[in-house]
């Protein structure tokens, strides 16, 4: 089987589809041929030099990583400074760059639910899922193969998905009701449209007021029985993340509701608090946010690669069940620019 970059793409676009990023986010195929042949995928979080000759040295035509390489504009690309260095090395060599950021997130089964897992937790479920992306959609046509129509919604992830005859004028009329993601309506619209079965007027897209349940931030889930002890919880998060240490702030007497958010999530700290979480487990907290009027509530810092790179081999799992003749490969550089010391000085009461 011949398969190209643009499978790739379709298939993490599938999973964490590029309409539920963040508006300030850059997703997608940002270098590389969509039809250019791929046999072998890096996977990493960071893009980075160091990555990118790991790349090379393994023949990969492809890269996928969490982080975006280009963020902002680009004004100049040539290997004067690291950004430019890296992107005039990739395009030499043909290495193409997907990358799935914050719709990867957002996505069911992506960034927190990885972290969740990792953490052993149980009944996972969004902890926000304030994500107003469902539409209502209603085609009104004359087509006798309902089952077609009926089909081809469900191939877009139409839910609820059902018809009705329509009393009018026009003999054979049905109505089709189905609900569906923001993101998959053009494209459904589009296949409509090929089919022959769109007409002016006959379609229309109705925003909701309910939440999608396939989106969402941040994820919420359950030890069993009584939970855990603190201290056993703290020493749980660094064995499962591979770290030495955490921050964190608070006290709770046992962690059995725990919330987490991959990346910087404390954003989503008051929703913690409201579902009755007894720990949120996030990075990037700033000091002030350290502080939290709740008692019986813990807050665990654990730095932002650490929350996020679980989510690399996952994707290197999906990427190798789905694309089974294609090698897989998770990164082996440590691209964590933070480091930690820890110091051999022993503090004596003298």
């Amino acid at each position: 089987m011949n398969t190209q970059v643009r499978h790739i793409t379709n298939f993490m676009h599938q999973w964490a589809p590029p309409g539920i990023k963040m508006s300030y986010d850059n997703v997608g195929l940002l270098l590389g041929d969509p039809s250019a042949p791929v046999s072998r995928i890096l996977v990493c979080l960071d893009v980075t030099e160091e990555v990118v000759d790991e790349a090379l040295k393994k023949k990969c035509e492809l890269i996928v990583s969490h982080h975006p390489l280009i963020f902002n504009e680009l004004k100049k690309i040539n290997p004067v400074h690291e950004q430019g260095r890296i992107i005039y090395k990739m395009i030499r060599n043909n290495i193409a760059l997907l990358s799935v950021h914050t719709n990867l997130d957002a996505a069911l089964d992506g960034v927190s639910f990885v972290l969740a897992n990792n953490l052993g937790l149980d009944e996972l479920q969004f902890l926000d899922r304030n994500y107003n992306i469902s539409r209502k959609i209603s085609l009104t046509t004359n087509v006798d193969d309902t089952q077609a129509v009926l089909k081809l919604l469900n191939y877009y992830s139409a839910e609820e998905a059902h018809f009705y005859e329509v009393d009018s004028r026009k003999e054979g009329q049905k109505c089709f009701e189905a609900i569906i993601d923001r993101h998959n309506v053009n494209q459904l619209r589009t296949a409509l449209e090929k089919e022959g079965l769109l007409k002016k007027g006959s379609f229309q897209e109705m925003e909701m007021s309910t939440p999608t349940n396939n989106f969402g931030m941040g994820v919420i889930g359950y030890y069993p029985d009584e939970g855990i002890a603190t201290n056993e919880f703290l020493h749980l998060v660094c064995r499962a993340l591979d770290v030495p240490s955490v921050r964190f702030s608070g006290q709770a007497e046992r962690i059995r509701k725990v919330a987490v958010c991959g990346g910087a999530g404390v954003f989503l700290k008051d929703a913690a608090v409201r579902a009755g979480a007894d720990a949120f487990v996030t990075s990037d907290i700033k000091y002030h946010d350290y502080f939290t009027e709740k008692r019986n509530f813990l807050l665990v810092d654990t730095g932002h690669y650490e929350s996020e790179f679980p989510v690399v081999e996952a994707v290197r799992k999906e990427l190798s069940e789905a694309f089974e003749h294609i090698e897989v490969d998770a990164t082996g550089v440590v691209t964590n620019p933070m480091k930690i010391y820890v110091t051999d000085f022993e503090n004596k009461n003298i």
